[in-house]
């Protein structure tokens, strides 16, 4: 285990109180989990309060109220609510995809079957009911085939499909390894997560934001090289001791995310394609102008990059 203590340096000036949100008990989230375990943050001179806000238009909210100034997670709500005149923006993102799973009973064996079944998602209008619906047409299912029932956090969902109480249900993460390793089968995958925020935030505290992604981005790569300290974080947030299962999800991960974590244009397209397939009533407009890769850009400016690849031997 790689102590906390030999990854930073005391500060000596006051910290900064920030708040951010994490969206999913997913392996998507660790490299925000390390920096918070590894006190990259208090290194940055900030003080993070994270919390766990399930449902991206509920995390949407708290950052447009103001309760929080960074959240992590998929970047599709935040879009929906630019889209109807909200100043939220994508900043970073450290894997440019999606990583969800609509996973089944172990008699559903095409998604032909899907047909007269009962499949759950978290809430009305969340990413889950979005790429439900659009996972459902893309395999040539019309909505009105199945029947479509919120049912809550991604915990929730696993415990409906084990009782039976559902069919199927879009999980992430944890869930989608514990699943499989019950026998339930993936039936459509979708295989992201960034960091949100709004733009009229950023733009007054900029010296603010950047150290927060300081922190985070080295978060990223102590998550690529540092195993023994990144599973045991992981162990922590996921509540699993099942070796099998942390590994899978550190080595997922390991692998998909990047350490210069660019947002892309095509990623907004994409997403707002998922939207307007589902939400026909949201307003057309500029999706890429969601994307503010202004502070990536900076940070590889002043070398920071370069100085993360020297100190972790990249």
């Amino acid at each position: 285990m790689v102590s906390s203590t030999n990854l930073v340096q005391a500060a000596g000036a006051p910290l900064e109180k920030i708040n951010a949100s994490y969206g999913a008990i997913s392996g998507s989230m660790l490299p925000i989990w390390v920096t918070k375990e590894a006190k990259l943050f208090e290194k940055q001179g900030l003080e993070l309060n994270l919390v766990y806000i399930s449902g991206g238009p509920r995390a949407i909210m708290s950052l447009i109220g103001g309760s929080v100034q960074f959240v992590n997670h998929s970047g599709m709500p935040a879009l929906e609510a630019y889209q109807r005149g909200a100043d939220t923006a994508l900043i970073a993102s450290p894997m440019n995809q999606l990583e969800h799973s609509l996973v089944v009973q172990k008699n559903i064996t095409s998604v032909e079957q899907l047909r007269g079944k009962i499949l759950g998602m978290s809430t009305a209008g969340s990413l889950t009911d979005v790429l439900l619906r659009e996972g459902l047409r893309l395999n040539g299912i019309p909505e009105k085939d199945v029947t479509i029932l919120p049912v809550g956090d991604l915990g929730a969902r696993l415990s409906a499909l084990q009782t039976g109480r559902l069919h199927g249900v879009i999980v992430a993460g944890v869930q989608t390894l514990a699943a499989t390793k019950m026998g339930f089968k993936q039936l459509i995958n979708f295989s992201g997560s960034g960091i949100l925020v709004r733009r009229a935030y950023v733009l007054k505290n900029q010296e603010t934001t950047l150290k927060f992604l300081k922190a985070w981005i080295e978060g990223i790569y102590l998550v690529k090289t540092k195993p023994e300290f990144s599973l045991g974080v992981l162990r922590k947030y996921v509540a699993t001791q099942d070796v099998e299962v942390l590994n899978s999800i550190y080595g997922h991960y390991k692998e998909l995310l990047m350490t210069k974590p660019m947002p892309h244009p095509r990623v907004a397209k994409s997403m707002f394609y998922l939207l307007s397939r589902t939400n026909p009533e949201i307003p057309a407009g500029n999706p890429e102008g969601f994307v503010d890769g202004r502070f990536i850009s900076q940070l590889e400016s002043a070398g920071f990059f370069d100085e993360m690849n020297r100190q972790y031997g990249k």
